[in-house]
């Protein structure tokens, strides 16, 4: 009996340290060992003091902490090792107990008793939950965007897909084996050998792995896939796996080649309709020029119609031209334009609506004195925003024009700013302004093409334009354009 007792002992010993409540009784179920935990447990639940020899039996009935004792405990004297959770209220809140009920044996293999270990873990519950929800939500997230998570392991030569990804590729997880071999089958024979020199382009400059590529899935659909990853390497520099998403982008891709070929086709339609109307035009102005004006009156009034009326259809059709040019421009012509010289030259082209209007333009170029882009561009940016504050003023108020530069994590920003009528506005109002004959206001003369212009010139330099304006109290167009290379 000292050998058994002592058995026990160590066996309750080891975990003396821990939370964990253990203990161990005897075949007749008194009790033989515990730590301490289990001590401050009968004190808590005001049962009796624990003691070396206290029947465990009136414990499990008068305690509901210790019902699934019983049971267990039987089961261990029985020769049969088993674990169960139970779920208990404790200080109001909901906690759950793992018990473990282990037989022990003498050196003639009879039951002489049983340990049991009970231990907290209402955590680990808790923290698999939060790790079920986490996971549901990100596979929710991934249906939501159409979008996947991938993982090759370059050594094994294994690619592990999550579930959304096997739909996007259509393909069947218990049949399917993702490779990079496998891989190749599926993307479209004509961007292989893209797909591929952009992975090798990944691993060998270390940089990011983005291509957007077809894909033949079942019926010889084709579907467009945008991959970005990149790539990890061990101690002696070598790649050894790589990890990223793929995103259908179908739609997005056939839209934009949707877009593109409407594009091409205004452009032609353009072209045609102002080449057809080119000659009507010039015959119409030329017949104005050599009309002899004065000898009737009411002839006069109608030629005179006649004439701006045709001025007006030769500069809409200029205007067309303009805006389709700018939205084809050469970026690699693109440089550092200095704004001091843009100043210059707006200065000359605005010289007499200046002083006619009395105008005051102030630049504060301090912090930015250049900006990347096409100088031509600058400028008319410059001379459209400037002659609309002069022509948007208040009346008997001298337009006051304050034009400032900063540099921000977006790029180089330039302030335009009035004491103008300003308007009130709204995000409605704000677009519309920059469509092609919007106009800020009814009152003033102008076809409104000028910031149409503006903002076509600011995007073909992959730059933007917002505008705040208060009823009263003017305007401020605010221009975000590349930082000088």
């Amino acid at each position: 009996m000292k050998q058994k007792n002592a058995f026990i002992q160590n066996k309750v010993e080891i975990v003396e340290d821990r939370n964990d409540i253990v203990w161990a009784m005897d075949e007749n179920y008194k009790l033989t060992d515990f730590n301490t935990s289990f001590s401050a447990l009968l004190e808590r639940n005001g049962s009796i003091n624990a003691e070396r020899g206290i029947d465990l039996k009136e414990v499990y009935k008068t305690s509901s902490f210790f019902n699934p004792c019983e049971q267990g405990c039987a089961r261990a004297l029985d020769r049969y090792a088993t674990t169960s959770k139970h779920t208990f209220e404790e200080d109001g809140k909901i906690v759950v107990h793992e018990f473990s009920f282990q037989p022990f044996m003498n050196s003639s293999g009879d039951i002489v008793g049983c340990c049991i270990w009970q231990k907290d873990i209402t955590q680990e519950i808790n923290n698999n939950h939060r790790l079920l929800d986490s996971e549901r939500k990100y596979r929710e997230a991934q249906q939501v965007a159409d979008v996947g998570h991938w993982n090759w392991d370059m050594t094994k030569n294994e690619i592990a897909w999550s579930d959304q990804l096997y739909r996007i590729f259509e393909q069947d997880p218990k049949v399917f084996k993702a490779n990079y071999e496998s891989l190749m089958e599926i993307i479209h024979p004509d961007d292989r050998q893209a797909f591929d020199e952009d992975v090798s382009r990944c691993i060998n400059n270390r940089g990011p792995h983005d291509i957007i590529h077809r894909i033949v899935v079942k019926d010889n659909e084709i579907r467009y896939v945008h991959q970005k990853g990149r790539a990890y390497f061990n101690e002696n520099n070598e790649a050894y796996r790589m990890s990223g998403t793929a995103q259908d982008v179908t739609k997005e891709v056939l839209s934009n080649h949707q877009i593109v070929e409407q594009n091409h086709e205004l452009q032609n339609f353009v072209r045609i309709i102002s080449h057809n109307l080119r000659g009507p035009i010039s015959n119409l102005l030329m017949l104005s020029k050599i009309y002899e004006w004065g000898k009737d009156e009411m002839n006069d009034d109608i030629v005179r119609k006649i004439e701006h009326t045709t001025e007006a259809l030769d500069q809409t059709i200029k205007d067309l031209h303009l805006s389709l040019s700018l939205k084809s421009a050469d970026k690699e012509k693109f440089r550092d334009v200095s704004l001091q010289a843009v100043m210059k030259d707006v200065d000359g082209l605005l010289a007499e609506e200046i002083v006619k209007s009395k105008a005051t333009v102030k630049t504060d170029f301090s912090r930015v004195e250049t900006v990347f882009g096409a100088k031509s561009y600058v400028v008319n940016i410059f001379y459209n925003l400037i002659l609309n504050a002069i022509n948007y003023a208040k009346d008997d108020v001298p337009a006051n024009i304050q034009i400032d530069s900063e540099e921000t994590e977006e790029g180089i920003v330039l302030k335009f700013s009035d004491n103008g009528i300003g308007m009130e506005l709204t995000p409605e109002k704000e677009r519309k302004i920059f469509d092609m004959y919007g106009r800020l206001s009814g009152a003033t003369v102008g076809k409104g093409f000028g910031l149409y212009l503006v903002k076509t010139q600011v995007e073909a330099m992959d730059g933007k334009i917002e505008v705040e304006s208060s009823k009263g109290e003017g305007s401020t167009f605010i221009v975000t354009l590349l930082k000088s290379l």
